[in-house]
């Protein structure tokens, strides 16, 4: 412990009255210090034998082995899943800390954090997909057996206060708002927009709201074993959308912005903005303003996993938001901007990002900012590298 923590006494260990208090000579197992302190402690037996905090993310160690190269080690809480190059390359990483600490060695990775992994060595693909924890949710809500939805949310839809009298139960509803959200964050990209509109009305949600998430879980139903398939050499890439004025409470845009690398979605984001914009440009100047401050810590993570990128691509589909971008003189439209936001023309001119035309059909984030019919999600979802599972054959390997 580095501080002294004091605790009421169990029940049934009390000892010397009520009023007396214990003292904790070890972090309990949940407590505020407890994730600190192993952080550190694994920090200082990482650091022990050379392994470096990724710039990127202080959860990723970067250790340059002498003879096994670059081992990489991720740690959540006390789940750590170790990658290399080679075997011998992992075995020097699980021994690292194994030689340390009690472990469970579980072998090949086939599960994480809720995501399953299958690999298929012989077509080098990766897909990364959440099947069990889908299953518990429509388990949960009652919904295993509902009719199937094509999209999460109908083209058309707009949710806001005041469009139902009537309010239902909050807790649930949040549960299910946040367990979606979590499923946006890890491997299902295309319930991102969906998830991040009804999470707006947490307080008081009205029905039209819950029918809302039920139709997500709708579409759930019956994309169970959907996820992100990896593979071939596609490089990095970005996206970045704005639906100006689309939020009817505030008349806030949304942003949307998404990475993809290997033919799959990494990381992605829609969001509302959080001043009204004056016109669609500075919608799209936020928005892509937003996607530069992702490209940076991109930048940083890439250049740590032995993947250095110059610049990073952007596709942007509004001709004045990139040239407001490129053209410092160009001031007619901009001069009112927070100086935030101008954190993208300065990495426009520096060369970390290149914006790059792309038209509004071919748009990937598009999806990220409002909702689309069934035919343009469709779209929608293979551009962020989605497929229904990965095809078994020789090769195949959890």
């Amino acid at each position: 412990m580095d501080k002294a923590l004091y605790m009421k006494q169990p029940k049934g260990t009390e000892q010397g009255g009520d009023e007396v208090v214990g003292k904790c000579n070890l972090a309990i197992y949940g407590g505020k210090q407890a994730g600190n302190l192993w952080s550190s402690e694994l920090h200082t037996t990482m650091a022990e034998v050379g392994a470096a905090r990724s710039n990127g993310d202080p959860n990723l160690y970067l250790w340059h082995h002498p003879t096994n190269g670059l081992i990489i080690i991720l740690v959540q809480v006390d789940d750590t899943v170790t990658a290399a190059k080679t075997t011998e390359g992992v075995k020097a990483g699980k021994a690292v800390i194994s030689g340390k600490y009690k472990v469970r060695d579980l072998g090949k990775l086939k599960e994480f954090l809720g995501m399953r992994i299958e690999r298929n060595r012989a077509q080098r693909t990766l897909f990364l997909s959440s099947p069990g924890h889908t299953q518990a949710l429509l388990l949960k809500f009652n919904m295993k057996h509902a009719n199937h939805a094509k999209v999460p949310m109908f083209n058309g839809t707009a949710l806001m206060r005041g469009a139902s009298d009537a309010l239902v139960d909050p807790e649930p509803y949040a549960e299910l708002v946040g367990s979606l959200l979590y499923l946006a964050n890890t491997t299902r990209p295309d319930l991102a927009y969906a998830a991040g509109v009804m999470a707006r009305y947490m307080k008081d949600p009205e029905v039209h709201l819950w029918q809302a998430a039920k139709t997500v879980l709708r579409y759930l139903a019956g994309t169970k074993m959907a996820g992100l398939l990896y593979g071939g050499t596609d490089g990095l890439e970005g996206e970045v959308d704005a639906d100006f004025g689309g939020c009817l409470t505030t008349r806030r845009s949304t942003t949307g912005w998404v990475y993809t690398l290997y033919g799959a979605t990494f990381s992605c984001s829609s969001k509302r903005q959080a001043t009204v914009a004056a016109s669609t440009a500075e919608a799209e100047y936020i928005a892509a303003t937003a996607a530069a401050r992702e490209a940076l810590w991109v930048l940083k993570l890439m250049a740590d996993l032995d993947l250095p990128y110059d610049a990073v691509p952007v596709l942007e589909d509004n001709n004045a938001c990139r040239a407001m971008a490129s053209n410092p003189e160009y001031t007619g439209r901009a001069k009112h901007i927070d100086i935030a936001h101008h954190l993208l023309r300065e990495r426009v001119a520096t060369g970390d990002i290149k914006l790059l035309p792309v038209t509004s059909v071919e748009q990937p984030a598009d999806g990220l900012t409002k909702p689309l019919g069934s035919l343009a999600f469709d779209t929608f979802r293979s551009r962020f590298g989605m497929a229904n599972g990965i095809r078994t054959g020789a090769g195949q390997d959890g």
